[in-house]
């Protein structure tokens, strides 16, 4: 039970970090875009040597390319919070494996996380029921929503975030079409913590409860 809260806390420390990152970084973006105007009035009020010149370039090429970064910063958190959740489940797994005393080598053990760790989502979650006689009920409730960030993440790093077939297979509802850009945006960020959190909360009540009811 130890190790599974371990799990659990570092998990929600990890995403917190990134969501203080984010948050952080969009104030920062905003007090440079709010006070703009007025540098930009100072710079102009009197003459300026060559370097104070160069200088105000590089503050005007920033101002134009915040829109660009801001939608990179949230391309940048949404993959940084999948890679952390499949190390949680990662986790999980290992934890499962010593509480549980399932006789295995630690090669056979190592091997059996390793596949897990390069298997899909979906396939992570089955080998968690059939192998310790799991159920995620809130889990399937969102099962839809839930593969489609992880597919998301997928197309970003492999094809650039341009929607390919594979995409569309595994989320046969998307609107999206062949060649659309998947966009991370503050909407679709907020809707991968409430997912990401469902994930930690339905493992971590699964796993206690069977537990309890194996020592009672």
């Amino acid at each position: 039970m130890e190790n599974l809260d371990k799990n659990i806390n570092d998990f929600k420390k990890d995403t917190l970090a990134v969501e203080q990152f984010l948050t952080g970084t969009k104030v920062s973006y905003n007090f440079f875009k709010g006070n703009y105007p007025k540098i930009e009035k100072e710079f102009e009020e009197k003459n300026r040597n060559s370097e104070e010149i160069e200088g105000m370039e590089m503050f005007k090429k920033l101002k134009n390319s915040l829109p660009k970064y801001e939608t990179e910063i949230y391309t940048y958190c949404f993959i940084n919070l999948i890679a952390r959740t499949e190390a949680f489940l990662n986790d999980i797994l290992e934890t499962l494996y010593v509480s549980k005393n399932i006789d295995l080598t630690q090669k056979v053990r190592e091997k059996k996380i390793l596949n897990f760790s390069h298997s899909a989502y979906k396939k992570k979650i089955e080998f968690l029921k059939k192998e310790f006689d799991l159920t995620f009920p809130m889990l399937e409730k969102h099962n839809s929503d839930i593969t489609e960030l992880f597919s998301a993440r997928n197309i970003i790093l492999h094809n650039n975030g341009f929607i390919n077939q594979t995409y569309l297979s595994i989320n046969e509802s998307s609107k999206l079409k062949i060649n659309d850009k998947k966009v991370i945006n503050e909407e679709y960020i907020k809707l991968t913590f409430i997912l990401l959190i469902i994930i930690a909360k339905s493992i971590e009540k699964e796993i206690k409860e069977k537990m309890s009811n194996a020592y009672s």
